[in-house]
């Protein structure tokens, strides 16, 4: 029996030393996939490496893009603050120019109703009215138009003129 289980113990070590040597070559092929630069890990960094680098042109196309439209709103916010300047000049103008006229309003009867109360009017003045006034061609509101893009600016970015194209399509 002493030799029985010996043989046996020695069975158990040489089952377990080939399954031992089973999983180094296993393991061993699968460490050198890994390393494979068309399958594995450094074909993975590869790939990712591209993209990265792809993205970093878009990031760089993108910002020149928008420095060039923050330089546009800039240029165009300041046009507008001097259009805003000019027409609180025309309005406090107007102001100062035009008498106020009080229309009639309504009046409030004692229980609580709105009537409306009416006044004569003159109307004398608005038979007097002058046709050509009416026929006159109104004057334009803004002064200057907005800055166009040049020729480079839309051939560099190109995403420019889309908003360009829509804002001449709304102007006409």
């Amino acid at each position: 029996m002493d030799m029985a289980l010996t043989f046996l113990a020695d069975m158990l070590m040489v089952a377990a030393a080939l399954g031992a040597a089973v999983y180094c070559f296993v393991l061993s092929r699968r460490v050198s996939n890994l390393n494979s630069i068309d399958k594995g890990l450094g074909g993975a960094i590869a790939v990712l490496s591209a993209q990265v680098d792809d993205m970093n042109r878009v990031l760089e196309a993108t910002k020149s893009d928008s420095d060039i439209a923050a330089a546009r709103m800039e240029s165009l916010t300041h046009q507008a603050r001097g259009i805003a300047d000019n027409l609180e000049t025309m309005i406090a103008a107007c102001h100062d120019l035009a008498d106020p006229v009080l229309a009639p309003g309504p009046a409030l009867r004692g229980d609580d109703t709105i009537t409306t109360k009416i006044d004569d009017l003159d109307l004398a003045d608005d038979e007097t009215q002058d046709s050509s006034q009416s026929a006159a061609i109104p004057t334009p509101l803004f002064s200057t138009p907005a800055p166009q893009l040049t020729e480079q600016d839309t051939q560099e970015h190109p995403t420019l003129c889309h908003a360009d194209a829509e804002i001449a399509e709304a102007q006409q």
